[in-house]
């Protein structure tokens, strides 16, 4: 149940980059959710219970049984108020609305000794009060499977999705917000697998992932009252990643290891050879994952990326080198409380002009407190600095949120949320401030 934060997957802010959930509903609704194949390598060491992965014998889903398989359905529904609905700059005047979210889910898997498949399925429908325009359903079909040797040192798994989601108005490529009439939608395929090889003490792995984006047409309201479509082919891509791991377990608490992940990524529809930002590039890194008396479990690394830019663009696009690190920590100082501490540094693609890549480097404080045994408590704040690469902008990101919720049954439970996010930019018309607040329900056998 809920957000967790284990050891780190090379790929670990690909989805996000291109997909921000709206509601912290999903996390808690999705316990075997499609996660990258990295992670489902890993050594799965029994890990000391943080206060959302704790078994709750009360309130936890059981799902239906089919013959071999589980059905796990659940229905997510909240109503919202968000203060600052398309991300504007006019403080105390800018437009707001009520929205209905309603999200249901189904899963349904087999599992036997050494093996796991599973299949699933959402949809997630938004329905605004005023601006009916925004109205949309996102829908995601997707299927994963895991199996092991009987003395599991020897693992495999591999999973894929398709589907239809939006673009949010935060966006650094969203038009200027007061301009743009609806949501951009797109749809995404993703795949990936992984092996983990783990004779003794020594630690191997490899991998790869791909994914796809086909961005759909944006309607603009021109100042002039008309309704235009602005077409967004020039964002279509393709992206795919290979990584290669070695590791050697020092200690019980210690494992040292090496990564190295290529990437490389198509952008279809150029509007010239002159403007095509396709490239690929690398990452070379060195860390440690660490178990510290069952208290401190996580990873963290540094190295080094470079990416690489064809040299046809007019004017050139530079390469972009800099130093990588990442880290994900969880800390267990007690039964009732749960810390995460993440840092990361991703590369994004935008189509900005003269902009190469959005350098983005993020820092994350989670807090899970359990109140009492049906009640938790969880709050976040978290920064993001981003730097557009071969320009001159730099957008900052702090964000923080609350969410409460209340266990009722085996089936149902209740939610309330806070989320606040803004962005400073050294571009004027794009900063804001914005303030979403939730109260729903979670239904699920």
């Amino acid at each position: 149940m809920g957000e967790r934060l284990g050891v780190m997957a090379p790929a670990l802010s690909s989805f996000f980059r291109k997909q921000k959930l709206s509601a912290c509903w999903l996390a808690a609704a999705l316990p075997c959710a499609l996660s990258s194949a990295e992670t489902r390598a890993q050594t799965t060491a029994q890990e000391p219970p943080g206060v959302m992965e704790r078994s709750r014998p009360d309130y936890d889903a059981t799902g239906i049984a089919i013959g071999d398989w589980l059905l796990l359905p659940s229905l997510i529904a909240t109503a919202n108020y968000d203060n600052n609905v398309f991300r504007s700059l006019l403080p105390g005047r800018a437009p707001s609305d009520w929205f209905l979210e309603t999200t249901p889910i189904v899963r349904v898997q087999r599992k036997t000794s050494n093996a796991v498949i599973g299949f699933s399925g959402n949809l997630d429908t938004l329905n605004y009060a005023r601006f009916h325009q925004l109205n949309l359903t996102d829908w995601t079909a997707g299927a994963d499977a895991s199996v092991a040797t009987s003395d599991n040192v020897l693992r495999a798994s591999a999973s894929g999705y398709y589907g239809a989601y939006h673009e949010s108005f935060e966006s650094a490529e969203v038009t200027p917000k007061l301009q743009q009439r609806n949501y951009t939608r797109y749809y995404r395929g993703h795949l990936d697998s992984a092996i983990a090889y783990e004779p003794g003490l020594w630690r191997f792995g490899l991998g790869g992932s791909f994914d796809s984006f086909d961005w759909q047409p944006t309607s603009l309201l021109h100042r002039s009252g008309d309704i235009r479509t602005a077409s967004n082919r020039i964002r279509d891509e393709s992206t795919g990643e290979e990584w290669i791991k070695a590791g050697y377990q020092i200690t019980g608490e210690l494992q040292l290891f090496g990564r190295a992940i290529f990437n490389s990524r198509d952008f279809h529809h150029p509007a010239s050879l002159e403007l095509d930002r396709s490239s690929w590039g690398y990452r070379l890194q060195a860390g440690a994952v660490v178990d510290v008396a069952r208290t401190v479990k996580g990873e963290m690394f540094v190295g080094y990326l470079q990416q690489i830019f064809p040299d046809s663009a007019v004017p050139p696009l530079p390469d972009f080198k800099t130093l990588d690190y990442g880290a994900a920590l969880n800390w267990y100082p007690g039964p009732e409380l749960t810390v995460h501490v993440s840092a990361a540094r991703s590369l994004s693609d935008v189509i900005l002009p003269g902009v190469t890549t959005s350098d983005d480097q993020s820092v994350r404080l989670g807090i899970d407190c359990e109140l009492a045994r049906d009640v938790v408590l969880q709050s976040f704040g978290a920064y993001t600095y981003s730097r557009f690469a071969g320009g001159d902008r730099v957008d900052q990101y702090p964000s923080a949120g609350v969410t409460l919720r209340y266990f009722l049954n085996r089936d149902a439970s209740l939610q309330f949320s806070y989320l606040y996010t803004s962005r400073g930019s050294t571009v004027d018309s794009a900063d804001f401030r914005d303030s979403v607040i939730s109260a729903g329900f979670l239904l699920h056998a």
